[in-house]
Protein backbone atom coordinates (compact mmCIF):
# COMPACT_ATOMS: atom_id res chain seq x y z
CA UNK A 1 0.00 0.00 0.00
CA UNK A 2 2.74 2.16 1.06
CA UNK A 3 4.90 1.62 -1.90
CA UNK A 4 1.78 2.42 -4.31
CA UNK A 5 1.59 5.26 -2.73
CA UNK A 6 5.16 6.36 -3.17
CA UNK A 7 5.03 5.70 -6.65
CA UNK A 8 1.96 7.15 -7.44
CA UNK A 9 3.76 10.20 -5.69
CA UNK A 10 6.45 10.29 -7.65
CA UNK A 11 4.36 9.78 -11.04
CA UNK A 12 2.19 12.78 -9.88
CA UNK A 13 5.42 15.20 -9.40
CA UNK A 14 6.92 13.63 -12.69
CA UNK A 15 3.61 14.96 -14.52
CA UNK A 16 3.48 18.29 -12.40
CA UNK A 17 7.18 19.13 -11.88
CA UNK A 18 7.01 22.82 -12.85
CA UNK A 19 4.14 23.11 -9.97
CA UNK A 20 5.88 21.04 -7.70
CA UNK A 21 9.45 23.06 -8.25
CA UNK A 22 7.52 26.40 -7.82
CA UNK A 23 5.87 25.27 -4.73
CA UNK A 24 9.08 23.98 -3.32
CA UNK A 25 10.70 27.16 -4.22
CA UNK A 26 7.97 28.89 -2.50
CA UNK A 27 8.14 27.53 0.64
CA UNK A 28 12.20 27.56 0.55
CA UNK A 29 11.57 31.58 0.44
CA UNK A 30 9.09 31.68 3.18
CA UNK A 31 11.43 30.07 5.63
CA UNK A 32 14.13 32.16 4.04
CA UNK A 33 12.30 35.02 4.63
CA UNK A 34 11.29 33.98 8.25
CA UNK A 35 14.05 33.36 9.57
CA UNK A 36 15.92 36.82 8.43
CA UNK A 37 12.85 38.54 10.49
CA UNK A 38 13.54 36.75 13.41
CA UNK A 39 17.06 37.34 12.78
CA UNK A 40 16.81 41.49 12.04
CA UNK A 41 15.69 42.39 15.79
CA UNK A 42 18.07 40.95 18.23
CA UNK A 43 20.51 42.83 15.77
CA UNK A 44 19.00 46.09 15.64
CA UNK A 45 18.94 45.95 19.29
CA UNK A 46 22.14 45.02 19.68
CA UNK A 47 23.60 47.29 17.06
CA UNK A 48 22.22 50.76 18.87
CA UNK A 49 23.09 48.95 21.82
CA UNK A 50 26.92 49.00 21.00
CA UNK A 51 26.23 52.52 19.37
CA UNK A 52 25.13 53.96 22.77
CA UNK A 53 27.87 52.22 24.39
CA UNK A 54 30.26 53.33 22.28
CA UNK A 55 29.31 57.11 22.25
CA UNK A 56 28.77 56.75 26.06
CA UNK A 57 24.72 57.73 25.94
CA UNK A 58 23.74 58.50 29.79
CA UNK A 59 21.62 56.28 31.50
CA UNK A 60 19.86 59.47 33.50
CA UNK A 61 19.00 63.13 32.72
CA UNK A 62 17.98 65.42 36.02
CA UNK A 63 16.89 68.27 34.80
CA UNK A 64 15.93 71.37 36.74
CA UNK A 65 13.67 74.85 36.36
CA UNK A 66 15.95 76.61 39.13
CA UNK A 67 19.45 75.46 37.20
CA UNK A 68 22.00 72.75 38.94
CA UNK A 69 24.96 73.22 40.66
CA UNK A 70 28.41 71.06 42.25
CA UNK A 71 26.37 70.63 44.91
CA UNK A 72 23.35 68.41 43.05
CA UNK A 73 26.38 66.77 41.82
CA UNK A 74 27.65 65.70 44.79
CA UNK A 75 25.03 64.24 45.90
CA UNK A 76 23.87 62.27 43.14
CA UNK A 77 27.77 60.96 42.97
CA UNK A 78 27.06 59.41 46.74
CA UNK A 79 23.85 57.16 45.24
CA UNK A 80 24.62 53.81 44.91
CA UNK A 81 23.91 52.55 41.34
CA UNK A 82 25.57 55.54 40.02
CA UNK A 83 28.91 55.02 38.11
CA UNK A 84 29.73 58.85 36.80
CA UNK A 85 27.58 62.16 36.86
CA UNK A 86 28.49 65.35 34.45
CA UNK A 87 27.42 68.34 34.20
CA UNK A 88 26.70 69.91 31.30
CA UNK A 89 25.57 73.24 29.93
CA UNK A 90 22.79 73.85 26.69
CA UNK A 91 21.33 76.98 25.50
CA UNK A 92 18.67 77.73 22.61
CA UNK A 93 19.99 80.78 20.56
CA UNK A 94 18.57 82.71 17.54
CA UNK A 95 21.38 82.42 14.27
CA UNK A 96 20.54 84.24 11.67
CA UNK A 97 21.51 84.65 8.07
CA UNK A 98 20.47 86.28 4.82
CA UNK A 99 17.43 86.57 6.09
CA UNK A 100 16.87 83.43 7.61
CA UNK A 101 16.26 82.87 11.00
CA UNK A 102 16.97 79.53 12.96
CA UNK A 103 16.58 78.42 16.66
CA UNK A 104 19.74 76.41 17.29
CA UNK A 105 20.59 74.11 20.70
CA UNK A 106 23.64 75.04 21.67
CA UNK A 107 25.41 72.03 23.55
CA UNK A 108 28.90 71.21 25.46
CA UNK A 109 31.36 68.56 24.56
CA UNK A 110 32.09 66.18 26.79
CA UNK A 111 32.87 62.32 27.67
CA UNK A 112 29.15 61.88 27.59
CA UNK A 113 26.72 62.18 24.42
CA UNK A 114 29.91 62.15 22.41
CA UNK A 115 29.01 63.23 19.11
CA UNK A 116 30.41 61.06 16.42
CA UNK A 117 32.65 63.35 13.70
CA UNK A 118 31.75 62.80 10.33
CA UNK A 119 34.20 66.11 8.51
CA UNK A 120 36.63 68.11 9.97
CA UNK A 121 38.04 68.15 13.40
CA UNK A 122 36.72 68.01 17.10
CA UNK A 123 36.62 71.77 18.48
CA UNK A 124 40.09 72.72 20.56
CA UNK A 125 39.04 76.53 21.27
CA UNK A 126 35.79 78.47 22.63
CA UNK A 127 35.32 79.61 19.36
CA UNK A 128 34.80 77.02 17.51
CA UNK A 129 31.88 74.22 16.97
CA UNK A 130 30.80 70.93 15.27
CA UNK A 131 27.43 71.51 12.89
CA UNK A 132 24.74 68.87 11.61
CA UNK A 133 25.82 68.13 7.95
CA UNK A 134 22.49 69.53 7.05
CA UNK A 135 22.50 72.96 8.66
CA UNK A 136 25.75 73.00 6.05
CA UNK A 137 23.52 72.66 3.15
CA UNK A 138 20.69 74.77 4.88
CA UNK A 139 22.55 77.84 5.26
CA UNK A 140 24.95 77.56 2.58
CA UNK A 141 28.03 77.14 4.55
CA UNK A 142 31.03 74.98 4.47
CA UNK A 143 33.67 73.90 6.91
CA UNK A 144 35.99 76.82 8.23
CA UNK A 145 32.70 79.66 7.73
CA UNK A 146 31.84 81.55 10.93
CA UNK A 147 28.11 81.65 12.04
CA UNK A 148 27.02 84.39 14.16
CA UNK A 149 24.47 83.46 17.21
CA UNK A 150 22.46 85.63 19.20
CA UNK A 151 21.26 84.98 23.11
CA UNK A 152 17.41 86.45 23.18
CA UNK A 153 15.56 86.67 26.78
CA UNK A 154 12.37 84.86 27.31
CA UNK A 155 11.29 88.13 29.84
CA UNK A 156 11.24 91.80 29.73
CA UNK A 157 12.61 92.15 33.05
CA UNK A 158 16.03 94.05 32.54
CA UNK A 159 18.11 92.09 34.96
CA UNK A 160 16.79 88.75 33.51
CA UNK A 161 18.27 89.78 30.06
CA UNK A 162 21.54 90.27 31.60
CA UNK A 163 22.21 86.90 32.92
CA UNK A 164 20.93 85.29 30.04
CA UNK A 165 23.11 87.35 27.68
CA UNK A 166 26.11 86.57 30.03
CA UNK A 167 26.09 82.66 29.50
CA UNK A 168 27.59 83.05 25.91
CA UNK A 169 31.29 84.31 26.20
CA UNK A 170 31.90 83.95 22.33
CA UNK A 171 29.02 84.44 20.16
CA UNK A 172 31.13 84.38 16.81
CA UNK A 173 31.72 80.68 16.24
CA UNK A 174 33.52 78.97 13.54
CA UNK A 175 32.54 75.81 11.92
CA UNK A 176 35.17 73.40 12.21
CA UNK A 177 33.80 70.09 11.29
CA UNK A 178 30.35 67.93 11.29
CA UNK A 179 28.79 65.45 13.56
CA UNK A 180 25.78 63.18 13.94
CA UNK A 181 24.12 63.88 17.67
CA UNK A 182 23.83 60.55 19.35
CA UNK A 183 20.54 62.31 21.50
CA UNK A 184 18.93 62.68 18.13
CA UNK A 185 18.63 59.69 16.25
CA UNK A 186 15.14 58.01 16.68
CA UNK A 187 13.09 60.87 18.02
CA UNK A 188 12.77 64.95 17.08
CA UNK A 189 13.84 67.68 18.65
CA UNK A 190 12.65 69.01 21.52
CA UNK A 191 10.49 72.41 21.69
CA UNK A 192 11.96 76.00 22.25
CA UNK A 193 10.02 79.38 23.39
CA UNK A 194 12.20 80.97 20.65
CA UNK A 195 11.45 81.56 17.27
CA UNK A 196 8.83 78.89 15.93
CA UNK A 197 8.67 77.10 18.80
CA UNK A 198 11.14 74.41 17.57
CA UNK A 199 14.26 73.91 17.52
CA UNK A 200 15.75 73.30 13.90
CA UNK A 201 19.38 71.88 14.45
CA UNK A 202 21.79 70.84 17.18
CA UNK A 203 25.27 72.82 17.65
CA UNK A 204 28.24 71.65 19.66
CA UNK A 205 30.81 73.71 21.20
CA UNK A 206 33.72 73.75 23.64
CA UNK A 207 32.14 73.63 27.56
CA UNK A 208 34.81 76.28 28.08
CA UNK A 209 32.49 78.90 25.73
CA UNK A 210 29.57 78.79 28.69
CA UNK A 211 30.06 81.63 31.19
CA UNK A 212 28.29 79.45 34.09
CA UNK A 213 28.34 78.33 37.36
CA UNK A 214 24.92 76.59 37.07
CA UNK A 215 24.39 73.62 35.16
CA UNK A 216 21.39 73.12 32.68
CA UNK A 217 21.29 68.86 32.70
CA UNK A 218 23.11 67.08 34.70
CA UNK A 219 23.39 63.09 33.15
CA UNK A 220 24.45 59.95 34.72
CA UNK A 221 26.26 56.79 33.84
CA UNK A 222 25.23 53.70 35.98
CA UNK A 223 27.09 50.53 37.12
CA UNK A 224 26.82 47.16 35.42
CA UNK A 225 24.66 49.00 32.32
CA UNK A 226 27.46 48.13 29.89
CA UNK A 227 26.70 44.74 30.56
CA UNK A 228 22.89 44.97 29.77
CA UNK A 229 21.16 45.49 26.73
CA UNK A 230 19.68 48.67 26.38
CA UNK A 231 16.00 47.88 25.52
CA UNK A 232 15.81 44.44 27.91
CA UNK A 233 13.41 44.87 31.27
CA UNK A 234 16.78 44.03 33.28
CA UNK A 235 18.36 47.49 31.85
CA UNK A 236 14.89 49.22 32.14
CA UNK A 237 14.44 47.51 35.72
CA UNK A 238 18.06 48.88 36.93
CA UNK A 239 17.33 52.41 35.55
CA UNK A 240 14.07 52.73 37.49
CA UNK A 241 15.69 51.48 40.79
CA UNK A 242 18.53 54.34 40.33
CA UNK A 243 15.74 56.72 39.40
CA UNK A 244 13.73 55.64 42.81
CA UNK A 245 16.53 56.65 44.84
CA UNK A 246 16.83 60.03 42.76
CA UNK A 247 13.67 61.04 43.29
CA UNK A 248 14.28 60.34 46.94
CA UNK A 249 16.92 63.38 47.30
CA UNK A 250 14.68 65.39 44.49
CA UNK A 251 12.44 67.54 46.88
CA UNK A 252 16.06 68.11 49.22
CA UNK A 253 17.98 69.24 46.18
CA UNK A 254 15.14 71.62 45.26
CA UNK A 255 14.66 73.01 48.35
CA UNK A 256 18.25 73.72 49.07
CA UNK A 257 18.70 75.52 45.67
CA UNK A 258 15.40 77.41 46.03
CA UNK A 259 16.93 78.58 49.79
CA UNK A 260 20.34 79.31 47.90
CA UNK A 261 18.28 82.12 44.97
CA UNK A 262 16.20 83.62 48.43
CA UNK A 263 18.97 83.79 50.77
CA UNK A 264 21.07 85.41 47.57
CA UNK A 265 18.62 88.34 47.76
CA UNK A 266 17.61 88.55 51.57
CA UNK A 267 21.55 88.90 51.80
CA UNK A 268 21.46 91.47 49.50
CA UNK A 269 18.67 93.03 51.94
CA UNK A 270 20.49 92.57 55.04
CA UNK A 271 23.80 94.00 53.76
CA UNK A 272 21.94 97.13 52.26
CA UNK A 273 19.97 97.30 56.07
CA UNK A 274 23.24 97.31 57.64
CA UNK A 275 24.56 99.94 55.73
CA UNK A 276 22.02 102.15 56.14
CA UNK A 277 21.48 101.57 60.06
CA UNK A 278 25.48 102.15 60.36
CA UNK A 279 25.26 105.48 57.82
CA UNK A 280 21.74 106.62 60.02
CA UNK A 281 24.32 105.89 63.19
CA UNK A 282 26.50 108.03 62.24
CA UNK A 283 24.11 110.84 60.76
CA UNK A 284 22.62 111.21 64.34
CA UNK A 285 25.60 111.02 66.31
CA UNK A 286 26.91 114.37 64.35
CA UNK A 287 23.69 115.65 65.38
CA UNK A 288 23.79 115.01 68.70
CA UNK A 289 26.96 116.11 68.92
CA UNK A 290 26.12 119.66 67.14
CA UNK A 291 22.78 119.96 69.14
CA UNK A 292 25.30 119.32 72.06
CA UNK A 293 27.40 121.97 70.79
CA UNK A 294 24.65 124.46 70.13
CA UNK A 295 23.39 123.77 73.67
CA UNK A 296 27.02 124.12 75.37
CA UNK A 297 26.67 127.39 73.75
CA UNK A 298 23.29 128.34 75.24
CA UNK A 299 24.50 127.92 78.88
CA UNK A 300 27.19 129.71 78.45
CA UNK A 301 25.35 133.13 76.97
CA UNK A 302 22.82 132.57 79.68
CA UNK A 303 25.66 131.96 82.25
CA UNK A 304 27.38 135.43 80.90
CA UNK A 305 24.30 137.51 80.52
CA UNK A 306 26.23 140.23 82.06
CA UNK A 307 29.00 139.97 78.62
CA UNK A 308 26.66 138.68 76.00
CA UNK A 309 26.95 142.04 74.15
CA UNK A 310 30.80 141.38 74.12
CA UNK A 311 31.18 138.10 72.76
CA UNK A 312 28.03 138.29 70.53
CA UNK A 313 30.07 138.27 67.34
CA UNK A 314 31.48 134.70 68.84
CA UNK A 315 28.53 133.45 69.65
CA UNK A 316 27.00 134.01 66.44
CA UNK A 317 29.75 132.19 64.84
CA UNK A 318 29.83 129.50 67.00
CA UNK A 319 25.93 128.85 66.50
CA UNK A 320 26.29 129.11 62.82
CA UNK A 321 28.96 126.44 62.31
CA UNK A 322 26.76 124.08 64.41
CA UNK A 323 23.73 124.79 61.82
CA UNK A 324 26.07 123.93 59.10
CA UNK A 325 26.74 120.40 61.17
CA UNK A 326 23.47 119.70 61.40
CA UNK A 327 22.73 120.86 57.74
CA UNK A 328 25.05 118.34 56.41
CA UNK A 329 24.53 115.90 58.79
CA UNK A 330 20.77 116.03 57.26
CA UNK A 331 21.89 116.12 53.57
CA UNK A 332 24.31 112.70 54.73
CA UNK A 333 21.36 111.24 55.92
CA UNK A 334 19.10 112.33 53.11
CA UNK A 335 21.92 110.62 50.63
CA UNK A 336 22.16 107.40 53.02
CA UNK A 337 18.19 107.03 52.46
CA UNK A 338 18.36 107.71 48.80
CA UNK A 339 21.25 104.91 48.70
CA UNK A 340 19.33 102.46 50.97
CA UNK A 341 16.23 102.77 48.95
CA UNK A 342 18.59 101.82 45.37
CA UNK A 343 19.77 98.56 47.12
CA UNK A 344 16.53 97.73 47.78
CA UNK A 345 15.38 98.05 44.72
CA UNK A 346 18.27 95.34 43.97
CA UNK A 347 16.94 92.85 46.50
CA UNK A 348 13.46 93.75 45.33
CA UNK A 349 14.44 92.45 41.89
CA UNK A 350 16.09 89.19 43.37
CA UNK A 351 12.39 88.67 44.58
CA UNK A 352 11.69 88.97 41.05
CA UNK A 353 13.62 86.94 40.04
CA UNK A 354 12.23 84.07 42.27
CA UNK A 355 8.51 85.06 40.83
CA UNK A 356 10.34 84.52 37.40
CA UNK A 357 11.31 81.17 38.64
CA UNK A 358 7.27 80.27 39.50
CA UNK A 359 6.69 81.42 36.49
CA UNK A 360 9.06 79.02 34.38
CA UNK A 361 7.82 76.35 36.94
CA UNK A 362 3.93 76.86 36.09
CA UNK A 363 4.33 76.80 32.10
CA UNK A 364 5.82 73.61 32.86
CA UNK A 365 2.99 72.30 34.69
CA UNK A 366 0.86 73.52 32.12
CA UNK A 367 2.68 71.38 29.55
CA UNK A 368 2.35 68.46 31.63
CA UNK A 369 -1.24 69.13 32.46
CA UNK A 370 -1.73 69.21 27.92
CA UNK A 371 0.63 66.34 27.84
CA UNK A 372 -1.55 64.12 30.26
CA UNK A 373 -4.63 65.31 28.27
CA UNK A 374 -3.22 63.75 25.59
CA UNK A 375 -1.86 60.35 26.92
CA UNK A 376 -5.71 60.43 28.61
CA UNK A 377 -6.97 60.20 25.48
CA UNK A 378 -4.79 57.98 23.85
CA UNK A 379 -5.81 55.31 26.74
CA UNK A 380 -9.41 56.06 26.42
CA UNK A 381 -8.99 55.11 22.63
CA UNK A 382 -7.07 51.72 24.03
CA UNK A 383 -9.46 50.98 26.28
CA UNK A 384 -12.27 51.06 23.47
CA UNK A 385 -10.00 48.73 21.81
CA UNK A 386 -9.61 46.53 24.17
CA UNK A 387 -12.98 45.85 24.41
CA UNK A 388 -14.02 44.72 21.06
CA UNK A 389 -14.07 40.92 22.35
CA UNK A 390 -12.88 39.74 18.13
CA UNK A 391 -9.39 41.12 18.26
CA UNK A 392 -6.41 38.83 17.77
CA UNK A 393 -4.65 37.06 21.04
CA UNK A 394 -1.36 39.02 19.60
CA UNK A 395 -3.08 42.22 18.98
CA UNK A 396 -5.25 41.85 22.00
CA UNK A 397 -1.23 41.24 24.67
CA UNK A 398 -0.09 44.19 21.87
CA UNK A 399 -2.49 46.48 22.95
CA UNK A 400 -2.18 45.31 26.75
CA UNK A 401 1.53 46.32 27.01
CA UNK A 402 0.66 49.45 25.12
CA UNK A 403 -1.97 50.28 27.88
CA UNK A 404 0.70 49.47 30.81
CA UNK A 405 3.30 51.71 29.01
CA UNK A 406 0.74 54.46 29.33
CA UNK A 407 -0.68 53.66 32.46
CA UNK A 408 2.72 53.95 33.93
CA UNK A 409 2.87 57.34 31.51
CA UNK A 410 0.36 58.59 33.21
CA UNK A 411 1.35 58.08 36.82
CA UNK A 412 4.79 59.35 35.81
CA UNK A 413 3.20 62.48 34.35
CA UNK A 414 0.85 62.76 37.70
CA UNK A 415 3.83 62.44 40.03
CA UNK A 416 5.63 65.20 38.34
CA UNK A 417 2.18 67.32 37.87
CA UNK A 418 1.63 67.08 41.99
CA UNK A 419 5.50 67.98 42.06
CA UNK A 420 5.10 70.48 40.29
CA UNK A 421 1.95 72.27 42.32
CA UNK A 422 3.68 71.81 45.61
CA UNK A 423 6.86 73.41 43.80
CA UNK A 424 4.54 76.50 43.01
CA UNK A 425 3.00 76.49 46.82
CA UNK A 426 6.38 76.23 48.62
CA UNK A 427 7.73 79.48 45.85
CA UNK A 428 4.58 80.99 47.09
CA UNK A 429 5.09 80.15 51.03
CA UNK A 430 8.72 81.40 51.07
CA UNK A 431 8.15 84.37 48.92
CA UNK A 432 5.11 85.64 51.26
CA UNK A 433 8.08 84.57 54.79
CA UNK A 434 10.80 86.59 53.27
CA UNK A 435 8.82 89.66 52.72
CA UNK A 436 7.12 89.36 56.24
Amino acid sequence: MKRALLKDSIKEIKNTYKRFISILLMAFLGVGFFAGLRATSPDMVDTIDNFYDKQNVYDVEVLSTLGLTSEDIEALEQIDGIEKVYGEYSKDVILNDENTELVVKLMSIDDINKPILKDGKMPENINECLVESSFLEKMHKQIGDNIQIEEMDFEDDETEQNEQNDMIKQDELKIVGTMQSPLYISRDKETSKLGAGKIDYIIYCNRDNFNSDIYTEIYMTLEKTRDMTTSTDEYKNYVENVMDKVEGIKEERQTARYNSLIDEATEKVDSAQADFDKEKADAQQKIQDAEAEIQKAKDEINSNENTINQNEAKANAEFSQAENQIKQAKDTLAQNEKDFETKKKEAEEGFAQAENLKKQTQEQLDTVNKNLEGVQKQYNQLLEALKNESLPEEMKAELEEQKLQIENSITTMQIAKTQLEAGIKKIDDEITNRKK
